[in-house]
């Protein structure tokens, strides 16, 4: 991953990283989600959302984590932690102690009630997926870092999570998308972020919005 990165991410903006394969896009992103150390630099999170946890989200503990920030993985299966899909998506409210309300919504816009009984690792790619949006989008947190979300997503299904980002993002919750899809990008708005591989010798990049 290139070096002189440099990044800001608001509340109620969405932020897009894009490059090609190999550019570190992935690994920039869990470096921001707070899940892996930066190898250099800091991620240092502003005091509304540590919320007194500490500035620097690799240092928080898991509940302050996904309270805070929200992690879709690209390869969905890392994330899933039962045996059910209802116990996957209820995982994360029960935990927190809220966040169970929304989990019928969840289950209807994400097309997913009936496999709600169903084991996610069965599931087909698209399904799973579906399901590691849903699992972060249950626990309400006030940062989603989403990794090629629309991938394997039908038309429809497609549609209905950009239009809930979309809400999310009226609401404040601040939406940073690893994607090659620049529809979704668009739809989305804020501000984009290219990566190029190191050997490119990637020149400082700057991502924000005013």
């Amino acid at each position: 991953m290139q070096s002189g990165l440099d990044a800001e991410v608001f509340a109620g903006r969405a932020l897009t990283i894009t490059g090609p394969n190999g550019a570190g896009k992935s690994t920039f992103a869990l470096t921001l989600a707070g899940l892996l150390a930066p190898i250099s630099g800091a991620v240092t999170a502003a005091v509304g959302l540590s919320d007194g946890a500490g500035p620097d989200p690799f240092k928080w503990k898991a509940q302050q984590l996904i309270s805070r920030i929200g992690t879709v993985f690209q390869e969905p299966e890392h994330q899933f932690v039962t045996g059910r899909v209802l116990d996957e998506l209820m995982f994360g409210p029960k935990h927190l102690g809220h966040g169970e309300e929304r989990v019928d919504e969840l289950l209807e816009r994400l097309r997913l009630g009936h496999l709600v009984d169903a084991n996610p690792y069965t599931l087909s790619g698209g399904e799973k997926r579906r399901l590691s949006v849903a699992t972060v989008l249950a626990a309400h947190p006030r940062v989603l870092v989403l990794d090629e979300p629309t991938f394997g997503q039908d038309a429809n299904t497609w549609a209905e999570l950009a239009s809930f980002l979309s809400e999310l993002l009226d609401a404040g919750t601040s939406v940073v998308s690893v994607t090659h899809d620049q529809e979704f990008s668009s739809v989305l708005g804020g501000a984009e972020m290219r990566l190029e591989p190191a050997f490119q010798g990637g020149a400082r990049q700057e991502a924000g919005a005013a």
